[in-house]
């Protein structure tokens, strides 16, 4: 799923609509779809407000909060595995799977490619 396109151009679209742009020129002007024009000013007329929908699932349980505590385990231990970082999680209170764990340390530009600092002797 894309990124929604930001509120700020959003009213620029908007605001060029009720100038009198047609549609097509703003969409040319702004490299927009005529449709996604439609749905903001429909947006509008229906909520007031130009925000984005909230995008749909589940909000991770492992968020911002275990960010520093992840990043001490692995700068003491380089070579933790996904299971040993899980019960580490765990035992904190953040019951997760191996795949949320995977996902976060992705986020934080982690890797768990084998290299020198996991090859001890």
């Amino acid at each position: 799923m894309a990124k929604p396109i930001p509120v700020e151009i959003r009213q620029r679209i908007v605001l060029a609509f009720d100038q009198g742009h047609t549609r097509e020129e703003i969409a040319e002007l702004y490299n927009v779809g005529p449709a996604s024009i439609t749905r903001f000013l429909t947006r509008r007329r229906d909520t007031g407000s130009l925000n984005p929908s909230p995008r749909p699932g589940r909000t991770p349980i492992l968020d911002e909060g275990v960010d520093a505590q992840m990043r001490e385990w692995i700068q003491e231990r380089p070579d933790l595995t996904l299971r040993e970082l899980r019960e580490r999680l765990t035992g904190i209170g953040y019951p997760v799977g191996l795949t949320a764990v995977f996902r976060r340390l992705k986020c934080l530009g982690f890797s768990v490619k084998k290299n020198d600092a996991r090859r001890r002797a």
